[in-house]
């Protein structure tokens, strides 16, 4: 607004000084009223022009006015859209810098765990290999193990058979001795021994070839009255604990070693 009131100023004194021009060098007529009149023409016509402008762009004037109002306005917006940005960015930056912190804190944790890591991988690639090589022997032990248990199955029903028969070839015998015996003689008393004490048909096997037997439990068992591989072989689960406590061993060792298995084997050989 000041450069408006200048520009009016500065317009008056121009049209001043040219008035003056005009009627003292132009027409000889250098009085003041006459200066003053013309000058006022020129101004009474300025603003008459200016008027006429003013009313003929008024509404663009207007229009400009409320652009500019809305200029203003988008500014401001501008402004706070611009304030929050430059604060969403400080944030973003804090942000980012305790990301770099972390990522440093991360690599040098990377570099710690590494080594870890790869030994923990060497150590589960050694596991998972013992793991198959046992699982390659438990097949094999199972498999030996279902032979084993086939075997020993046929040895028992073979021993059964030879029971039978040597129980059928005992009551022949008696029943001939019976027949040559005299009726008059009074029979001697038969000593009652265990089927654990030898006979005389009977011999001492090495029992130390059962694997599990050593010379000191071949000597425990032979106080026990247990010489051959038959004997073993026709173990009871009864006469297993019996035995296991004599010789004060744990029960499973005679099941684990499979002495009877091995003896069935032995005996009929």
């Amino acid at each position: 607004m000041r450069a408006v009131y200048l520009l009016l100023g500065a317009f008056i004194l121009l049209s001043v000084f040219f008035a003056r021009w005009y009627l003292c060098a132009v027409r000889g007529i250098c009085e003041v009223p006459a200066i003053i009149e013309v000058t006022a023409m020129i101004v009474i016509g300025l603003v008459v022009g200016f008027s006429v402008s003013w009313l003929l762009s008024e509404d663009a004037f207007r229009v400009l006015r409320g652009s500019l109002g809305g200029l203003q306005k988008e500014k401001a917006l501008l402004h706070e859209q611009l304030r929050l940005l430059e604060k969403e960015n400080q944030s973003a930056r804090r942000h980012v810098a305790e990301w770099q912190q972390e990522g440093k804190l991360l690599s040098q944790v990377k570099k710690v765990t590494e080594p870890l890591l790869a030994e923990a991988r060497r150590q589960v690639d050694l596991l998972e290999d013992e793991l198959k090589a046992t699982q390659r022997r438990y097949e094999s032990l199972k498999a030996e193990s279902d032979t084993i248990r086939s075997t020993a199955d046929q040895l028992r029903a073979e021993l059964d058979a030879q029971r039978a028969r040597e129980a059928s070839l005992r009551a022949e015998i008696d029943e001939f001795g019976s027949k040559i015996r005299p009726e008059t003689h009074k029979p001697q008393a038969v000593r009652a021994h265990s089927r654990f004490t030898p006979s005389s048909w009977q011999t001492r096997d090495d029992l130390t070839k059962i694997s599990g037997i050593g010379p000191k439990i071949q000597k425990q068992l032979n106080e026990m009255g247990i010489y051959t591989y038959r004997q073993i072989a026709a173990f009871t689960p009864e006469e297993i604990e019996r035995v296991a406590a004599s010789l004060k061993v744990f029960r499973g060792r005679i099941g684990r070693d499979n002495w009877i298995g091995q003896a069935a084997a032995l005996s009929i050989k």
